[in-house]
């Protein structure tokens, strides 16, 4: 199957480790322009792919019947052609599928890092992102509760949720006219415990979190962080789509601070 890869080559490397960006739900490699371009001239050489059913990558007609596992192979393929092994960057559903993937694969990859990423053990089916994941009724309906006052609409609710307000009415219709569907096999996948055990894991681990991320919940962020015995590091502002936020350069620069070279 024919994926799509964005990169940028750098013209002065510091560090022979490129870096993978892997995508969340019914996103692609396009959320991640900016911190390829970013990454590119701090001296990285930069992929983001987008997963099979995603962005401009083949394979929408059969999007219901993939498999967290063949979200994994995509990546795989990717990682496969670099003569150094890669950094890990997983954003969301790109968090469990990159835990996922050092469950089966950790002599691969050189270092992980996790991005408002879904946490370590599965989602809980009934936490703000579970919610989002699978049930939008039940999410529009728990967060409904928290502006009892108001008549909310899914738009004006999608964006006080899981774009925190952060962007205008124009940018958001571009940005959900990029969105995909999910596949509804990965749906009930990201319920599952991404790694068997986690002590087993040696190559270091980065938790990256915001404070304003309504999606994924600091509590959830504490989560993924203490399985992998580490402090999680924080940000203030983002909205869970980090990548894009107004302010992404606090991720990116988060980021760039926690590479090992």
């Amino acid at each position: 199957m024919k994926l799509e890869v964005q990169k940028r080559l750098a013209k002065k490397k510091v560090s022979v480790h490129p870096l993978l960006f892997i995508h969340g739900a019914a996103g692609g490699a396009w959320y991640f322009e900016h911190f390829l371009n970013y990454f590119a001239l701090e001296g990285y050489d930069s992929y983001a792919l987008s997963l099979r059913g995603h962005g401009n990558s083949e394979g929408k007609d059969d999007i219901d019947t993939y498999s967290m596992d063949d979200y994994v192979l995509d990546v795989r393929s990717i990682v496969q052609t670099f003569k150094e092994k890669p950094i890990l960057i997983g954003h969301s559903m790109g968090g469990a599928i990159t835990q996922r993937y050092i469950n089966q694969y950790v002599d691969e990859i050189h270092q992980v890092i996790l991005l408002a990423s879904a946490e370590a053990g599965g989602i809980d089916k009934n936490s703000p992102l579970g919610l989002f994941f699978n049930d939008a009724i039940s999410f529009l309906r728990n967060m409904r509760t928290l502006y009892p006052d108001q008549k909310i609409t899914i738009d004006g609710l999608l964006n006080q949720t899981v774009f925190s307000n952060r962007f205008k009415e124009e940018e958001l219709k571009i940005i959900k006219s990029k969105l995909t569907k999910e596949s509804q096999r990965v749906k009930k996948d990201i319920l599952l415990p991404f790694i068997e055990d986690y002590d087993r894991i040696k190559i270091p681990v980065v938790v990256i979190g915001s404070r304003n991320d309504h999606i994924v919940t600091l509590e959830q962020t504490y989560k993924t962080a203490k399985a992998f015995h580490v402090e999680p590091v924080l940000i203030d502002d983002l909205c869970h789509f980090m990548t894009i936020d107004p302010d992404w350069m606090k991720a990116a620069e988060a980021i760039k601070n926690a590479i090992i070279k």
